[in-house]
């Protein structure tokens, strides 16, 4: 690969560190640190984790070129086992010059130490709270096979935090409404 190539394909990333809370597994609606990683590319990487994002048979090929060249699909099914409780993402994106693993991994082991996430297993033999990976498809499989009360409650649970904060908002501007009117 000449130099030119290889600086335009490094420039192409888009490195960082990136976290994502989950709600927690016994308690729907209240949300803790679940996993924390890192990727020369952390949009994709969340699609991975999600299970929305599949890879040929040929290493390193996408969907499309694999479907261009005719080759067998290989599709991740599923994700992540805690890809399930609503994970809301927030990233450290770092420059493209950053983006060496000999830099990212680093980060990302002190980014695991601080926030001690429950889903992590490498890195995060000594957080108390961590969830063993076995653990984590039996969760899994016990949110799947839940009773239609549970997934109701899970449901009515995300239901009532937004008609909350609704609800709070239509306060605050009722109030500034009344106190516009009356004071002008």
């Amino acid at each position: 690969m000449n130099p030119k190539r290889w600086a335009r394909k490094v420039r192409r990333r888009k490195p960082g560190i990136y976290l994502a809370r989950t709600e927690q597994h016994a308690r729907p609606g209240r949300y803790e640190n679940g996993y924390v990683g890192r990727s020369v590319n952390v949009h994709i990487r969340t699609d991975q984790h999600l299970g929305r994002l599949g890879y040929s048979a040929t290493i390193g090929r996408s969907l499309a070129a694999s479907v261009k060249a005719g080759q067998p699909l290989v599709v991740m099914a599923g994700g992540k086992p805690w890809a399930d409780l609503a994970p809301r993402w927030f990233y450290l994106r770092l420059p493209w010059w950053l983006g060496w693993t000999w830099i990212l991994a680093p980060l990302e082991a002190l980014a695991i130490l601080l926030l001690a996430p429950r889903y992590n297993d490498r890195l995060n033999r000594c957080n108390p709270r961590r969830v063993p990976i076995w653990q984590q498809h039996a969760q899994r499989r016990q949110r799947d096979a839940g009773t239609v009360g549970m997934r109701m409650r899970r449901a009515g649970v995300r239901w009532a935090f937004t008609a909350t904060r609704v609800a709070g908002l239509a306060l605050i501007f009722t109030g500034l409404t009344g106190w516009y009117l009356t004071s002008h």
